[in-house]
């Protein structure tokens, strides 16, 4: 029992200096992972943001060239279906993008969209609300969802537009040929 006790007033414990400074470090560490958490969702974001006129940039181009969209078989002004679409792109050899890209699905076609008859639009399925807002802000200045070119109006893009809510993921309707209702 006398070697314990000789064991143990050897010991010293840490300084209140010392567990400072260690507490110290650990909030600088933790505080350089959170916002470099924060730099990875804002680049997500903006990658989001940024997809729908990576879709325009071919679509534009082959109505340039053929005076009509691509995927429009009755030449009027409709696209018939994303697989038509897409297939008269790659016929054209137009590079597009994937259509899926961080876990967001684009879809584009001529639907009734948002309450408006035969409108050519794409449909952005599982957006992150941040990105939603993003592309609402850089499109039409402000984020409401209700107006503009970038509108909420539900998963198949038909349901009349909304508010952007609080759920996350939404969905997004786009009106890319930029004749708004």
């Amino acid at each position: 029992m006398k070697m314990l006790s000789n064991v143990l007033r050897g010991q010293r414990g840490f300084t209140l200096v010392e567990l400072a400074i260690v507490l110290v470090i650990i909030g600088i560490i933790l505080g350089a992972v959170l916002k470099g958490q924060d730099l990875i969702d804002n680049a997500n974001a903006k990658k989001i943001a940024n997809l729908p006129a990576q879709w325009e940039v071919p679509i534009w181009a082959f109505y340039d060239r053929n005076g009509g969209f691509p995927g429009d078989s009755a030449r009027d002004g409709a696209i018939d279906s994303h697989a038509a679409l897409v297939a008269a792109l790659d016929t054209a050899g137009l590079a597009h993008p994937q259509d899926t890209v961080n876990g967001v699905t684009v879809s584009i076609a001529n639907i009734n969209a948002c309450g408006v008859a035969n409108r050519n639009v794409m449909l952005l399925t599982n957006v992150p609300l941040v990105a939603a807002n993003q592309l609402d802000t850089n499109v039409d200045g402000a984020i409401n969802g209700t107006a503009g070119r970038v509108r909420n109006c539900g998963a198949a893009g038909t349901t009349a537009a909304a508010a952007w809510g609080t759920t996350d993921p939404t969905n997004i309707t786009y009106f890319f040929d930029k004749t708004i209702p």
